[in-house]
């Protein structure tokens, strides 16, 4: 039995050593920037603004505003070429990933300019994922980063209420500060099993 023991240790130790030595997801707080204004017509100006880790990914356009301010709507006329972007509506909790980021509709980005405008209804957030960079590249000062802000409309203008950029390229979910996966947390919980099953190994039984 002891034998066996040992045996099990000794495949969970040399599965969780790689595990454990992965560094854990980096995520930056607060990384999304919302300017807004509006004339006595209605007319919108706005710009967003992030950054890639190498490089500004910002856009900029207009939109209309709703008499009473119940609504606005912002739509992206130009934008930043240094790096490749593009943001989506998301929930809370999704996670903003590369599938997602493939499969929905671009609101703001540089990957062509015909996007749909994005409309804010008053008091009401609403969330945006967005990507950064090139999926297809491992290099560090190119490779996808992704990330999420939640914006909200409050009649007179757009606030942003929370941010977040994961920076390794895993993917995160909308509204936490949780990147998938988590490499170092398995990496602790195949230790603590080791451990676990160390200290049998390590007990005499008395007898008599």
């Amino acid at each position: 039995m002891r034998l066996v023991a040992k045996h099990i240790l000794a495949t969970i130790v040399v599965l969780s050593a790689p595990i454990a030595a992965l560094a854990l997801p980096v995520i930056e707080w607060d990384t999304v920037r919302v300017s807004y204004d509006y004339g006595p017509w209605g007319e919108v100006r706005f710009s967003l603004r992030t950054e890639h880790s190498f490089s500004p990914a910002d856009c900029w356009g207009g939109g209309e505003r709703e008499a009473d301010g119940w609504w606005t709507t912002l739509h992206q006329e130009s934008g930043s070429i240094a790096a490749a972007f593009r943001f989506f509506v998301v929930h809370y909790g999704d996670l903003v990933d590369f599938d997602l980021s493939e499969s929905s509709e671009i609101i703001f980005g540089n990957e062509g300019w015909e996007h749909p405008a994005l409309r804010l209804d008053w008091d009401q957030p609403l969330y945006l994922g967005f990507r950064l960079g090139y999926p297809e590249y491992a290099s560090e000062a190119l490779r996808a980063e992704y990330g999420w802000a939640k914006l909200l409309f409050d009649g007179e203008t757009v606030h942003v209420l929370g941010s977040a950029t994961e920076r390794t390229g895993l993917g995160i979910y909308a509204g936490t500060g949780t990147a998938i996966p988590e490499p170092a947390t398995t990496g602790l919980l195949l230790m603590g099993v080791a451990g676990i099953l160390w200290k049998p190994c390590r007990t005499r039984v008395r007898t008599g």
